[in-house]
């Protein structure tokens, strides 16, 4: 057993397609983001249209409302905009579709944070891995998972934020954050 240590966290966390789906999802945040703001400006004449149409039609001039050509622009730009709001969720799905059989859904893999490295073993091969800190490029989270991303490895690992067998996800959070911030 390890002794009381401030900087020290285990976790336990079972891979899942949930959890592969959780990966894709927080490293493409940036992506999901600039999709979801070009769909609103896609939308914006579409949305404005309509206001001014509702506006005309509660203020009895309905006789002013007319289709007009560029309505059509406007449809097409609102069907765009759909789209392309759903896309990231979509290329997530299509992307797991494609590798799911490449996916080890039985993988446990157990997590020993230590103050200057941390340590993962997968259960099912018994490998143990071994990565600094210097290495980690960046720490999100949601509310089920923890996503670290490793840049000179291209290596990301996923850790389960109800899985620790010792300390907290929240304590964990704010340590793994605070390395970066002193690389």
């Amino acid at each position: 057993m390890v002794s009381i240590m401030k900087d020290y966290f285990e976790n336990t966390t079972q891979i899942t397609e949930e959890g592969y789906a959780a990966i894709l999802r927080i490293r493409h945040d940036r992506q999901r983001m600039a999709c979801h703001g070009i769909s609103l400006v896609l939308a914006a004449p579409f949305l404005g249209r309509l206001i001014y149409t509702l506006i005309l039609l509660c203020t009895g001039s309905a006789s002013q409302v007319r289709f007009r050509p560029l309505d059509v622009l406007f449809l097409l730009l609102l069907i765009v905009a759909v789209w392309v709001w759903h896309y990231p969720q979509t290329q997530i799905r299509t992307y797991l579709r494609r590798t799911r059989k490449d996916l080890d859904l039985h993988a446990v893999h157990q997590y020993a944070f230590f103050p200057d490295h941390l340590q993962m073993m997968t259960t099912t091969t018994q490998e143990k891995y071994e990565l600094g800190y210097h290495a980690l490029t960046w720490v999100k989270s949601d509310g089920h998972w923890i996503v670290l991303y490793f840049a000179p490895q291209q290596f990301t690992m996923l850790v389960d934020r109800n899985g620790f067998t010792y300390g907290t996800a929240e304590a964990c959070l704010r340590f793994l954050r605070g390395k970066i911030q002193k690389m």
